[in-house]
């Protein structure tokens, strides 16, 4: 460890924002201000001068979050972290980011290699010229390598790894041997009852539920040779019709982890080039997920789209370096990697990659493990090749053409353009997804026999998209995104609508709209799961005055999650106590994992299922119940979610005392809260 910094080295850890730097490779002078809020504002002569300031003013303000990441991509957390990080380092050793990022260096364009080296050009002008480096790095004694162009690729992929479907198709796996395809089936559920889709906007889903028993029965013997082994957002938009200066407006709100400091970092580029503002992430030119220039703006949202399978491969016995496809045994790649950790010795790890890429989960001398195909990392990609356009783009037109090299991650893109009377406003689901059998989006599939094998992707001119629709708005919240009628398997493990019927209530008669009702839409914290189950939860016969006062503070409700209020504590210890109560007798000894946040299939999964408690109670689903117990004792359970009505008397709802509560499909309970 480095000595404890005084007092006056922290403070001079703090960046100097006045004042002039010379540096070596800047064309000409580039100018950064920063507002009242400390966003920096950059004028710059050429394009490669504003990404050299960019990395200047991401590394002034947060050089040990963009050090910090790039340790995590290239599994050299443990440096620091101790035997502790040694797991996380071999994970991401194991999905291979180093090699994956140097290989998408060499297919990116030469512009894009330009903006890249421009950006490390400026992160490494301030390492060079800084009075300070961070607090972080004085107590560690260290001091960061320069920045690479190719650095900044490992830095996004790290970001963007874990929020693909490989572990939330794992944790299903663990459910189908812990508890048997039928009852898997139940928890699995796919697509829940006609939510609302994307795509067209405000129509809900009418095709058939997916089911997953079918696959899961097949599966189970295969994944019977698996040895155990120890992952939203809204965005909108509105036709110029129906806002008050007849242009459109967009909007998006990022739910990602709170991290400290946030993944974002908002600041403004300009140069004759391209004049923009957004949220940039720290170790990254451009603005890939959030911006607007003068003509065009776009955000984002996650698909939840399928694009990380897992393999199940069978290796030799005598040769856990061969493993079987078809009727051959094949060489695997192997890799000998070190892992330094502070405080204690190297590790040793060898990074093992079959066809489907490597191995994840388990151990190949055991027999079988998991290998992890991934869009990102399967073979060299050229998503950078998309930000520099979409900075200088004129139109939706010229916006959704930037799109095309991009691979991952798989995005709700809601853009919109000022052209024209009134602006165009569009969606589309930008991404690579592949094609392949439909096994693939449940679980682990079988590596060894060929039928499950990439088929391609869907086309660029293929994927979900929508100009102008006859609503005047576009709605994604996570969501199904599109009907029966699409071809394609986009994914299974969407959020639940909740989200998005509330924007869409919010939206579908708005006309005037201003920036400040989209503000008032971004601020919502109506639950409507919560006002789905409190009904019933206030019918309950109070068995004392505690809970007499807590079932008036629930009637009394209209569901908003505000930070102060009484009734949202009851109802969110409530729900969590009954879905508990519900799941824990059937998870078993899966229980305890489930419910301590980890892995991040199970608590995506888990999520998913809490939001359907209200559903399955009022529509007296009892598939989940033990025998015996049952949901309130209503004769028309249709009306328990009905407030009561002045002057009826309470407690018409009987609630059987060991009757376990039920599971869900869906996310948090806010309307401004959700997965990211």
């Amino acid at each position: 460890m480095g000595a404890r910094p005084t007092r006056e080295a922290a403070r001079g850890a703090v960046p100097e924002l006045r004042g002039s730097v010379r540096v070596p490779g800047l064309e000409a002078r580039a100018d950064v201000w920063r507002d009242p809020e400390g966003v920096p504002h950059v004028r710059a002569r050429s394009a490669g001068d504003a990404f050299l300031a960019q990395g200047f003013v991401h590394a002034q303000d947060r050089l040990w979050h963009m050090h910090a990441d790039r340790r995590r991509a290239l599994g050299r957390w443990a440096e620091y972290g101790g035997p502790a990080a040694v797991p996380q380092d071999v994970q991401m050793r194991r999905f291979r980011l180093e090699a994956s990022a140097r290989a998408d260096w060499g297919a990116v364009n030469a512009e894009t290699r330009a903006m890249l080296d421009a950006y490390a050009v400026g992160v490494n002008a301030f390492i060079q010229t800084a009075a300070a480096l961070p607090v972080e790095l004085q107590l560690l004694g260290d001091r960061p390598e320069p920045w690479e162009g190719w650095q900044s690729l490992a830095v996004f992929k790290v970001r963007h790894v874990l929020m693909g479907t490989w572990q939330t198709k794992a944790w299903r796996a663990r459910l189908l041997r812990h508890v048997g395809p039928a009852l898997a089936a139940q928890l699995c559920p796919g697509t829940p009852p006609n939510p609302m889709l994307i795509v067209p906007p405000g129509v809900p889903y009418d095709g058939p539920a997916t089911d997953g028993l079918g696959v899961l029965t097949e599966a189970e013997a295969a994944l019977a040779h698996l040895p155990e082994w120890e992952h939203g957002s809204n965005n909108w938009a509105l036709a110029g019709w129906r806002t008050a200066s007849g242009k459109p407006l967009v909007a998006g709100d990022p739910h990602r982890p709170l991290d400290v400091p946030n993944v974002f970092y908002q600041n403004h580029l300009a140069c004759p080039e391209f004049d923009v503002i957004g949220l940039s992430f720290p170790g990254v030119p451009a603005f890939p997920h959030y911006g607007h220039n003068q003509a065009v703006c776009w955000c984002i949202t996650h698909t939840a789209a399928d694009y990380q399978d897992l393999y199940l491969e069978r290796f030799d016995p005598a040769d856990p370096c061969r493993y079987r496809f078809q009727d051959t045994w094949r060489a695997a790649q192997v890799t000998r990697e070190t892992v330094r950790v502070r405080g204690g010795g190297p590790v040793e790890i060898d990074v093992v990659e079959t066809r489907h890429g490597p191995i994840v989960l388990g151990d190949p001398a055991s027999g079988y493990a998991l290998a992890c195909r991934y869009t990102a990392t399967a073979e060299p990609n050229r998503t950078f090749d998309a930000f520099r356009p979409m900075l200088r783009a004129a139109s939706a037109d010229e916006l959704e053409a930037a799109m095309r090299p991009w691979v991952d991650p798989v995005n709700n893109l809601v853009f919109a353009d000022n052209l024209g009377k009134s602006g165009t406003i569009g969606y589309r689901t930008r991404g690579v997804v592949p094609l392949r059998a439909a096994a693939n989006a449940w679980l682990p599939v079988p590596g060894w026999d060929g039928r499950h094998e990439w088929q391609g992707a869907i086309p660029f001119e293929a994927m979900p998209a929508l100009r102008d629709p006859a609503t005047g708005y576009l709605v994604s919240a996570n969501s199904r995104v599109t009907g029966p009628e699409y071809p394609h398997h986009i994914g299974l493990d969407f959020a639940p609508d909740f989200r998005t019927r509330r924007l869409v209530a919010g939206l579908a008669s708005r006309r005037g709209a201003t920036a400040r009702d989209m503000a008032a839409l971004h601020a919502d914290r109506v639950s409507l799961p919560a006002r789905e189950l409190v009904p019933v939860l206030a019918g309950v016969p109070a068995s004392d005055t505690l809970v007499a006062a807590a079932s008036a503070r629930l009637r009394a409700w209209d569901g908003a999650m505000e930070p102060e209020s009484a009734a949202a504590t009851i109802y969110a210890a409530t729900r969590e106590r009954l879905f508990r109560d519900l799941m824990t007798p059937i998870l078993g000894s899966l229980a305890a994992e489930a419910f301590a946040g980890a892995p991040r299939g199970a608590v995506a999964h888990m999520t998913r299922l809490k939001a359907q408690l209200g559903t399955w109670i009022r529509a007296d689903d009892r598939r989940l119940l033990a025998p015996g117990p049952s949901w309130p004792a209503c004769p028309r359970p249709t009306r328990w979610s009905r407030p009561p009505r002045p002057g009826s008397a309470p407690g018409t709802a009987r609630w059987s005392p060991r009757a376990p509560p039920p599971r869900s499909t869906r996310p948090p309970a806010s309307g401004s809260s959700g997965t990211s």
